[in-house]
C-alpha cells in the first residue's frame, strides 16, 4: 500500500478538526468574547478570563481553540477579533449571530444523523434528535411546544425572508401583473412587500389554514387587507384559483419530490391565464452539481431534518419540469448570495 503524503494527511486532519471549529465559534459568541475584544482589543488571557468569569483552565481552552481555528488572532500577548468575527461583536439579534444560534440549537446535533438519514432515505435527524422525548411528530409541532426553539427558528426565518424578498423585489418587475398568487407564501413577507412596492397590485397567499390565519394578522398590521389576502387550502387536493396572472413559489419547492414539483407546475399551468408568468425563487445547486456550499448545506438540512421527500435541485431541472408542463422559459437570475430566480411564461392562445 502506498504511504499517503504528508499533505494528504494534513488535509484529512484538517477535515477532522473542522467538527470542533463551530463549537468554539458558538461558545465564544455565547460567552461574548467577540464583543469584549471589540471593546477592548489586545486583552490578555488573564484579562479575558476575568472579564468572562471563566476559570484559568477554561480560558486556556477557549483561546487556544479560537486562535487555532482563526476566530481570533494573538499579537504581542493580546487577542483581537478577525474581520469575520468582528461582525459578531455587535447586536446579538443581527443576522449572523442569529444564524449561529440557530445552527447550534437546531442543526448541529441532528446533522450527526446524516449517515443514517442517507441509508434509510429519511429525515432521521428530526426523529432521533429534535423530536426525541417529545410528543410532537413534526418540526412545526415541536416549535409549538418549545418556546426557545420557536424563538430561535422564527428569528432565523424573519432574517432569511427579509433577505430573500429584498433580492426578489429588486430583481423582478411586478408592475405588469395585476394579481399574484404566492403558493406556500408563509405569513405574508413576499405578498406584503409586493403590495407595498406596487400600489396597484393584489396578492393572494395560499397556505395551510393555521399559517393563513397568521398571515392575515400580518397583512392587517401592514394595513393591506384590501389588497392582500391569505387562503387556507390543501394544495394537493385542490386546484389553484384561476384569477391570477402570476404564480410565485418562493423557497417552497425544495421540500417536495420531483414528482410533486411536476404536479405543482402542471397545476400552475392550468390555473394561469394565457400569457401569465410562473416565478420561482429557490436555493439551487449549480447545473454541474458540484456546489455551491450553501446548496450542500441546505441539501443535508432538507434530507436529514426538514423533509422525507425533497432535495435541492438544479435550475436545469426546474426548467425541464416547467417546460414539460407547457411553459416557455424566460430568464434566470442570481441576484443574491444564495438563490436563483427563474421565470417562465404560459403561451398566449393561438
Amino acid at each position: 500500500m502506498t504511504k499517503p503524503s504528508a499533505t494528504a494527511l494534513d488535509e484529512l486532519w484538517k477535515l477532522v478538526y473542522t467538527s470542533f471549529r463551530f463549537p468554539f465559534l458558538h461558545a465564544a459568541l455565547r460567552l461574548k468574547l467577540f464583543a469584549l475584544l471589540k471593546e477592548r482589543p489586545g486583552s490578555t488571557l488573564e484579562e479575558i478570563t476575568r472579564a468572562l468569569e471563566l476559570e484559568e483552565r477554561a480560558g486556556h481552552v477557549l483561546l487556544l481553540g479560537c486562535s487555532t481555528f482563526e476566530l481570533v488572532r494573538k499579537e504581542d500577548g493580546g487577542y483581537h477579533n478577525t474581520a469575520a468575527t468582528d461582525i459578531l461583536a455587535g447586536d446579538p439579534d443581527e443576522f449572523m449571530p442569529v444564524i449561529i444560534r440557530y445552527t447550534h440549537e437546531m442543526l448541529y446535533r441532528p446533522m450527526g444523523w446524516l449517515y443514517e438519514s442517507l441509508v434509510e432515505n429519511d429525515n432521521l435527524g428530526l426523529d432521533r434528535e429534535l423530536l426525541a422525548g417529545s410528543s410532537a411528530t413534526t418540526l412545526y409541532e415541536l416549535l409549538g411546544e418549545d418556546k426557545n426553539l420557536e424563538k430561535i427558528f422564527t428569528a432565523m426565518m424573519e432574517h432569511q425572508s427579509r433577505s430573500v424578498v429584498e433580492d426578489f423585489v429588486n430583481s423582478v418587475d411586478f408592475s405588469s401583473y395585476q394579481h399574484v398568487l404566492d403558493v406556500g407564501g408563509g405569513t405574508g413577507t413576499n405578498a406584503i412587500a409586493f403590495a407595498q412596492r406596487w400600489p396597484h397590485l393584489q396578492a393572494t397567499i395560499l397556505e395551510l389554514p393555521n399559517v393563513a390565519k397568521m398571515a392575515e394578522e400580518q397583512i392587517a398590521k401592514a394595513g393591506l387587507a384590501d389588497r392582500v389576502h391569505a387562503v387556507g387550502a390543501d394544495i394537493w387536493q385542490e386546484e389553484f384559483p384561476t384569477s391570477h396572472d402570476c404564480v410565485v413559489f418562493s423557497r417552497f419547492l425544495e421540500i417536495w419530490s420531483p414528482e410533486q414539483v411536476r404536479d405543482l407546475f402542471a397545476k400552475t399551468y392550468r390555473a394561469l391565464k394565457p400569457g401569465g408568468h410562473l416565478v420561482i425563487v429557490a436555493c439551487a445547486q449549480d447545473d454541474d452539481e458540484t456546489g455551491p456550499a450553501h446548496a450542500a448545506f441546505m441539501s443535508a438540512y432538507v434530507h436529514t431534518i426538514a423533509s422525507p421527500e425533497g432535495r435541492i435541485y438544479t435550475p436545469q431541472e426546474f426548467e425541464q419540469w416547467y417546460t414539460e408542463a407547457g411553459f416557455e422559459p424566460m430568464d434566470r437570475q442570481y441576484p443574491g448570495r444564495f438563490d436563483v430566480i427563474l421565470r417562465a411564461r404560459k403561451p398566449e392562445v393561438g
